[in-house]
């Protein structure tokens, strides 16, 4: 694995994908003998910057910083084949600023066009075709993005501060939500994709926002007593749990009178058909 660029995603409780250390390949590890017992190449001297896994374990999408324009790598994990090459002539695709569906059908990435000051925007690919199905130019620049297929709906932190939240059929933009004072450059969506978590990474806005996504209603903000490191949030956003820099111990926040209990199922990633 590389160590700056540490990614990872499951296939199957007892396979993860990983960048390799060169990063010139996508390794299949089983988790308990450690064995690489599948490699997926890009081509020849092809540099990747970032790995996608859709939730169900399924479709392995990549960035590749060598090719120009910088292009989009699809792979079908169980069948072991190349699906797509992605890409916009005179436009590279911030592969950082990406996600995609749990059972892989998109994947949203921010585009940038060569050689111009215009914002970047942001493109949706349909994976069962490998077309581009939506585009959308924000006034500003995104700064991070998630996408969630059980609410429709593709979600952009903006430089603005503003989060945008996009409705996948129709194209229209459903909610503004407001309430950060610097660039939300951190979306995480809870893992039944109806409650979202906002923050600012870089602490300059260091308070956190859950919101839900069907209404864009706020439901809580924090401010830590501290910087965050890490957070994440649990099905229906019933739990936050967030780390703090020089602190040892955990919070675990709870967000009162909001939803039902979770399914045990949502806990559940990858997909055991897959072997």
């Amino acid at each position: 694995m590389n160590q700056k660029m540490p990614y990872f995603g499951l296939h199957d409780q007892n396979h993860v994908v990983c960048l390799s250390r060169n990063r010139m390949y996508v390794h299949l590890m089983n988790l308990e003998s450690g064995d690489c017992v599948m490699t997926f190449k890009a081509g020849e001297d092809r540099f990747l910057n970032s790995l996608l896994v859709s939730g169900d374990g399924r479709i392995l999408v990549c960035g590749d910083e060598t090719q120009k324009p910088f292009p989009l790598l699809v792979w079908h994990l169980s069948q072991k084949k190349l699906l797509y090459d992605l890409r916009i002539p005179h436009h590279d695709f911030i592969t950082s600023l990406s996600a995609i569906t749990y059972e892989g059908s998109y994947v949203c990435v921010v585009a940038k066009e060569l050689n111009e000051p215009t914002p970047n925007f942001i493109v949706v690919y349909d994976l069962q075709s490998g077309t581009l199905f939506k585009k959308w130019k924000p006034a500003c620049n995104t700064v991070s993005l998630a996408i969630s297929q059980s609410n429709a709906c593709v979600i952009a932190g903006l430089e603005d501060a503003k989060i945008l939240i996009w409705d996948l059929i129709t194209g229209n933009c459903r909610s503004t939500l407001v309430g950060h004072n610097a660039p939300v450059t951190f979306l995480k969506l809870d893992p039944l994709g109806k409650v979202l978590l906002s923050r600012d990474k870089d602490g300059r806005d260091n308070s956190i926002r859950v919101w839900e996504l069907n209404t864009g209603k706020s439901l809580a903000v924090y401010k830590p007593p501290g910087q965050i490191t890490a957070c994440e949030i649990l099905p229906n956003g019933a739990f936050v749990v967030v780390a703090l820099k020089n602190r040892t111990e955990l919070l675990t926040l709870a967000l009162k009178n909001y939803g039902e209990a979770p399914d045990d199922n949502c806990y559940l990633y990858g997909n055991q058909d897959n072997q």
